[in-house]
């Protein structure tokens, strides 16, 4: 059964965006509802799968869009700076619902903080000659796809650290560790601000 954890940050007003942090065990991700991402700050979104909400997951290339990775693959992954993959999955209904064994926060933000956090995934794309991004295949679960990330992955730049910055934009103060339980811990202590 997931867990849902709300931090309102003290200055949120009611119309605030509603950023999720979701903690699938080793990895975090982020989940968006579409209707709180600004107009004009992330085009790419429009190639994303179709649905209410989009979860963003940020990886190592090769070892992300493995269904079954080896640990050789593992190691290579942390160990050798390597392209990244963005993953993205569009879904309907509650974010509980969509990851019933998931862990999540639900950080409510102001307009600005969300800004901030759509130009960054806008910005983590890989962009091809003619500036568009690169898809590279079908997703690992439900209505999901892979596109191109533009910066490497390597042991100190892993998905919770992606995740992290994200959070970091959005106004809380996360330390940048490697492992998705730093990632939830800072998140929860957003309630603390």
């Amino acid at each position: 059964m997931a867990l849902l954890f709300t931090v309102l940050f003290a200055a949120a007003p009611l119309s605030a965006a509603t950023l999720y942090v979701v903690d699938h065990g080793w990895h975090t991700g982020l989940v968006l509802r579409r209707g709180d991402i600004p107009a004009g700050l992330w085009p790419e979104q429009r190639q994303a799968p179709a649905g209410e909400y989009l979860e963003i997951g940020w990886g190592q290339r090769e070892f992300y869009q493995i269904r079954a990775p080896s640990l050789l693959l593992a190691l290579k992954a942390a160990l050798w700076p390597s392209a990244s993959v963005l993953h993205l999955v569009g879904f309907n209904g509650p974010v509980a619902a969509q990851f019933p064994y998931s862990n999540i926060i639900a950080l409510h933000v102001d307009d600005a903080a969300m800004g901030r956090v759509v130009q960054y995934i806008s910005d983590a794309y890989e962009h091809d000659a003619a500036d568009n991004i690169i898809r590279m295949g079908h997703g690992l679960y439900g209505d999901s796809r892979f596109f191109a990330g533009r910066e490497n992955f390597h042991l100190f730049r892993t998905c919770n650290v992606w995740t992290a910055r994200a959070l970091r934009l959005a106004g809380c103060p996360v330390d940048l560790g490697i492992s998705a339980d730093n990632v939830m811990r800072s998140a929860n202590a957003c309630a603390d601000q």
